[in-house]
């Protein structure tokens, strides 16, 4: 029971009561806290790497889709060249073939009336020498 004024008993309990606090503080709360602590500390720093990583990844990420994207530009531009380089490579056949195509029958025509001429010219010559011979048969002397 509880006494009041308190006799000595009590104060030697208080005593030993903040002796005992003062030495677990020391050799158990305080150590402990500072595990504690350390572990907070290692955590958040932890934590705050982690979200440096994160945002060093999303950064790669843009970069490696920036990349990615120039590289396909590119690509197409250089398609789009190559196939502007072939449009004007067919053109440029189709119009050599085209030429090509129109000397040879310019030439051809040039030959083919060559030919005419020289047959008409032979007809012309053979006309006389056949309608005398005709003639000659029909009427059964020499004209």
């Amino acid at each position: 029971m509880l006494k009041i004024p308190p006799d000595y008993t009590f104060l030697i309990q208080i005593a030993i009561f903040v002796a005992f606090w003062l030495i677990a503080k020391r050799l158990w709360f305080d150590p402990a806290l500072r595990v504690i602590a350390a572990r907070r500390e290692r955590s958040e720093g932890a934590v705050e790497e982690a979200r440096a990583i994160a945002a060093e990844a999303q950064r790669l990420r843009a970069d490696h889709a920036a990349a990615l994207e120039q590289t396909r530009s590119e690509a197409q531009r250089e398609l789009q060249e190559i196939i502007r380089g072939a449009e004007a490579e067919q053109k440029r056949l189709v119009a050599e073939a085209s030429a090509e195509a129109h000397r040879t029958l310019t030439d051809v025509q040039a030959r083919v009336a060559d030919e005419v001429a020289r047959a008409r010219r032979t007809l012309r010559d053979d006309a006389g020498a056949l309608a005398r011979m005709v003639t000659e048969k029909v009427l059964g002397r020499p004209a």
